[in-house]
């Protein structure tokens, strides 16, 4: 029995030692980063898009790509293992918008942001889904804008310009978006 209750009392000692160590322990999962989380958005941007049948015809993936200076990191080869619309997702980084003209998606960087008029004059006729965390990018033209509001990211769309570029997005998207700008079909 003695020995018993010097085992305890060690325990008792330790403990406080053992519950500190396991709060600072790597276990406890950090909260996303801003950039993990936009790289979610738009691979459920990818999920509730329609593009026209012959946009994805000869293709077997969904293309992610970004212009400019990768905001995401390593975040974005996380969406190479997963499918949209039972396609494969594939990440690209084109050097220039005409090259990203065959992409479904395109994140434009804020490093584009001088560029942005000229990037979007030259995927406007191009079924291409274009997103972006530069402000005012919307009423620039673009599709997609990525907001942040009071720590949350929220998203903005244009419809006007997802119609001139015959997309479309599902209703449950546009139900979430936090503001629609244009007219579909305008």
């Amino acid at each position: 029995m003695d020995i018993l209750s010097g085992t305890t009392v060690r325990w008792r000692a330790l403990l406080p030692f053992l519950l500190a160590l396991l709060a600072a322990s790597p276990l406890r999962a950090a909260p996303p980063t801003e950039y993990q989380l936009k790289a979610v958005f738009l691979l459920n941007f990818a999920r509730y898009a329609t593009w026209p049948d012959e946009a994805l015809a000869d293709s077997d993936a969904i293309d992610i790509c970004v212009l400019g200076r990768d905001p995401f990191g390593e975040h974005l080869s996380g969406l190479e293992a997963r499918q949209a619309q039972g396609r494969a997702v594939k990440v690209h980084y084109p050097a220039a918008a005409l090259e990203a003209k065959g992409c479904e998606v395109v994140f434009v960087a804020a490093s584009e942001q001088r560029r942005l008029n000229a990037i979007l004059r030259e995927l406007e006729d191009w079924p291409v889904l274009t997103v972006s965390d530069i402000d005012g990018f919307i009423e620039a033209g673009g599709n997609i804008g990525l907001v942040t509001v009071d720590d949350r990211i929220r998203f903005d769309i244009n419809r006007s310009t997802v119609a001139t570029q015959h997309l479309r997005l599902s209703a449950q998207l546009l139900k979430l978006a936090r503001r629609l700008i244009g007219r579909e079909g305008d």
